[in-house]
């Protein structure tokens, strides 16, 4: 377990950064404060596993080409992601096509698919050349009743029938279920020592699906270190959805606790309100808990644009560490503050992620960004009173032009809507599709 420190933090920023810090003047209670750091639990390896090519392809519109897939599947090697879930072969003749695509092009990282305890499903997986296979149930009672139509017994007699399938093809097993969050913790016990029993040297690992995103950080520290306990400290990944927008602090609440593994997608897309964001975690270790893993955090803007770019869905401007925003500022307060040093706005060092302050103008801009920004770099040096006048002219500009702007706005609000609406196909699509096929 690493001791969390603000020397080793203080390590990881850039030199210029850190006399805040060493002066008293600033403060990071994270990695200063005992009473705070006392229930830090950390591994001392934390491994990340990426789902952008599977769970992320769930998001409602999205498909990647088997192309796409490959692309993204490398970069996130370049990056230094340890594991890739590849894709889910059952769905369709072309995602097989993508996963043996990937599994034939050898990349940086490990790689597996996906399939539903079902012979269907570990059939297709098999003609994909994947070699480890996440095969997955249900957790909770619930899914297991309701939608699944069996018992708590049934369940695990299923998968252990289709599980003996599986292995008899050679296949590593990940072992994955939903709705974990919801689930009885005994009855999870209970089935992950049975499965992983059953798997022998074929196991994998299993972990921790939170996929509602029903968990609060105190809900989710207390699930994980109770069913680990009871599983004599098994490591275990924790895969978290975003459904209350919590799934970037309760994974970093279950990696304080210890957990040793993370699973989620670039830009956190996916099913509904998309997962944990892997850039996210990994610059927070970085930049708030001073811990530094394998990973090139000068390519994951690469990385972030070409998932939005092969998604088809732009990444929001206010989107932590990647958005365009987030090093970007008009506020006068704020751009006086970054001028003077990028770090009194800026907690995280823009140099980390090969970025830099920008500063825009409008409405909000003072007269030192105006200075020091658009004029002198121009060879403009006005007096006091002309800097004046031209940063009122600057607010008054932006504000006259609001009412000429605001149909703009709309049109393109309403045009990105209906385009994220029509990137999955419509109901009367459908419709004429299931005519074409009952009037052959």
């Amino acid at each position: 377990m690493p001791k969390i420190k603000l020397e080793k933090f203080l390590k990881l920023l850039p030199e210029e950064y850190r006399k805040p810090y060493e002066e008293g003047w600033a403060h990071n209670y994270a990695v200063e404060v005992e009473e705070v750091k006392k229930h830090y639990k950390f591994s001392s390896s934390i491994t990340i596993t990426d789902t952008t090519c599977r769970d992320g392809e769930q998001q409602v519109g999205i498909v990647f080409t088997p192309e796409q897939k490959v692309d993204i599947v490398q970069m996130l090697g370049e990056v230094g992601v340890a594991a890739c879930e590849i894709g889910y072969p059952g769905v369709s003749k072309e995602e097989e096509r993508a996963c043996k695509m990937i599994s034939e092009n050898a990349p940086k990282t490990m790689c597996f698919v996906m399939a539903r305890a079902n012979k269907n499903d570990i059939d297709a997986a098999i003609r994909s050349d994947a070699r480890m296979l996440d095969l997955f149930t249900s957790c909770s009672e619930f899914h297991i009743r309701e939608k699944m139509g069996l018992d708590l017994e049934s369940n695990i007699n299923k998968y252990l029938e289709l599980l003996d399938y599986a292995l008899d093809h050679g296949f590593m097993i990940v072992f994955g279920m939903e709705d974990i969050s919801r689930s009885d913790t005994d009855y999870y016990v209970r089935i992950v020592k049975a499965i992983k029993e059953a798997c022998g040297n074929s196991w994998a690992g299993t972990g921790i699906s939170d996929t509602v995103g029903v968990f609060n950080p105190l809900s989710a520290k207390w699930f994980f270190r109770t069913v680990q306990d009871k599983l004599e400290g098994m490591s275990l990944a924790m895969h978290f959805h975003n459904d209350h927008g919590l799934a970037t602090a309760n994974t970093l609440a279950c990696l304080e606790e210890g957990a040793a593994a993370i699973s989620g997608t670039v830009l956190g897309i996916g099913e509904r309100c998309g997962n944990t964001a892997i850039e996210e975690i990994v610059v927070a270790l970085r930049t708030i808990y001073g811990i530094k893993l394998r990973i090139k955090y000068d390519k994951l803007m690469e990385l972030c644009e070409m998932v939005s770019r092969y998604a088809g869905i732009p990444i929001h401007v206010n989107k932590p560490i990647v958005g365009m925003n987030a090093f970007r500022h008009e506020s006068g307060i704020h751009a006086h503050g970054v001028l003077a040093h990028p770090h009194i706005y800026e907690m995280i060092p823009h140099d980390l992620l090969g970025r830099k302050s920008e500063f825009a103008f409008g409405k909000f801009s003072g007269t030192a960004v105006v200075l020091e920004e658009a004029l002198k770099p121009h060879g403009v040096e006005p007096n006091k009173e002309q800097l004046r006048e031209i940063t009122l002219k600057v607010k008054d500009l932006q504000e006259k032009r609001e009412a000429e702007k605001a149909k703009i706005k709309e049109e393109f609000v309403k045009n990105y809507y209906d385009t994220i609406r029509r990137m999955a196909l419509s109901m009367d699509e459908v419709l004429g599709i299931a005519n074409k096929v009952m009037n052959k």
